[in-house]
Formats: C-alpha cells, sequence, structure tokens
C-alpha cells in the first residue's frame, strides 16, 4: 500500500534528552510512503507487515500488531516525517550508543486514513494484462516535486555545540548517523519505477 503525502515537514534532532527542531533540513515537496501486507497464500491469514521507515523499514509479525474493527492492522505515521511505526511512540534513528538520532513521533489521532475502503488498485500482473487498468497519472515518468539544497553545515554545527567536547567529531561522521533523505535532496521518483524497485527487492 503507498501512500501519497503532498510535504515532508522538517526533522528533529535528538542528543540526549534534548530535541532540536532543524529549520529546514528534511522538509521536501512529494512524499511517497508504504507498508506491505505479507498474506498467506492458502487461508489469506495475516502474517505480518513492513512499515517502511525513511531508508529502511521493518518487517512486524501480524502477534506484535494493533488491530482496529477486528482484523485491520494499524500503521501509525510519524509525525512530519511519515515513517511508518506498528505503535505509537518515540522512535530514534541514528547511534543508539551517542544518544543522537532523528526523532520520529508517532501517535494517535482523530485523523486517519481507512485504507481497507480508500484506494485505488493500480497493477495486478497475475490476473492478467486487463484486469486492472493503469491510471493516467502512474505514467508520470518525472519527479514528484523540486529540487531543495540546504545549508546542512549550519543546521549540524548548531547541533554539535550542544555536545560535551569529547562526543564532538566531524560534521562527515554526523551525516553518516541521519537517512539520506534529511540534506539536499531532489524530488521523489515516479512512482511507478519505485514500485518496481521494491518488487523487485523483495523478490531478492
Amino acid at each position: 500500500m503507498w501512500v501519497f503525502c503532498p510535504f515532508n515537514g522538517p526533522a528533529t534532532i535528538k542528543v540526549g534528552i534534548m530535541s532540536i527542531p532543524m529549520s529546514r533540513i528534511g522538509q521536501h515537496v512529494g512524499d511517497w510512503e508504504h507498508f506491505t501486507l505479507r498474506l498467506s497464500n492458502f487461508t489469506g491469514e495475516l502474517w505480518s507487515v513492513y512499515f517502511s521507515q525513511h531508508s529502511g523499514g521493518e518487517w512486524v509479525d501480524a502477534p506484535n500488531l494493533e488491530f482496529i474493527e477486528g482484523n485491520k492492522p494499524v500503521v501509525y505515521s510519524s509525525k512530519g516525517g511519515h515513517a511508518s511505526f506498528p505503535h505509537p511512540g518515540i522512535y530514534v534513528q541514528g547511534s543508539s550508543k551517542l544518544g543522537i538520532g532523528v526523532r520520529n513521533d508517532a501517535a494517535r489521532s482523530k485523523f486517519f486514513i481507512d485504507s481497507s475502503t480508500n484506494y485505488q488498485i493500480v497493477a495486478a500482473e497475475y490476473l492478467g494484462d486487463t484486469a486492472v487498468v493503469e491510471p493516467n497519472w502512474l505514467q508520470y515518468m518525472r519527479e514528484w516535486g523540486p529540487t531543495i539544497v540546504y545549508d546542512s553545515r549550519a543546521e549540524l554545527e548548531k547541533i554539535i555545540s550542544l555536545l560535551p567536547v569529547f562526543f564532538r567529531f566531524s560534521v562527515e561522521n554526523i551525516f553518516d548517523l541521519f537517512p539520506t533523505e534529511l540534506y539536499g535532496r531532489k524530488g521523489q521518483l515516479d512512482q511507478k519505477r519505485r514500485i518496481i524497485g521494491w518488487k523487485m527487492k523483495d523478490a531478492s
């Protein structure tokens, strides 16, 4: 299931007990996110759900999921960044050893999407070539959003200045801790190539 978010907000960096909101780093236009349901081909039983999280993600088995209205798994989308998580909470991506990373806040909200009723099937090759007609927007073979370049160094120096002297290391090392989309980036790829890419990744 792919979800399109028109805008991705700036990141919040967690340094120890401090949370530092960035002014621009992480924000961009056109944000595609996804989660994947793995079902039994024989019974239709839900086995697990894949939650995409910036540059990575995780599979979570069905017994460890939250459900609503009987058998609908709940997917929590993080504030601003739209990373997906199985439960509400604060998730930090970065260095657990140093306590530095990107903060992802996920919580219950009155705003939600019921993806069991609000969706559009865009591909089902196993049913035959004519079973599902691809929508016109899927043929848009361009980037979804403009290229944005950030002054990442100035933002990161603000973080470095808060660290104890013995924790301060090069800007290059700090860059390595965070998901790549936090830095100056192009608009996301068209959805057709993203779907094909994830199919190939899942098959491998």
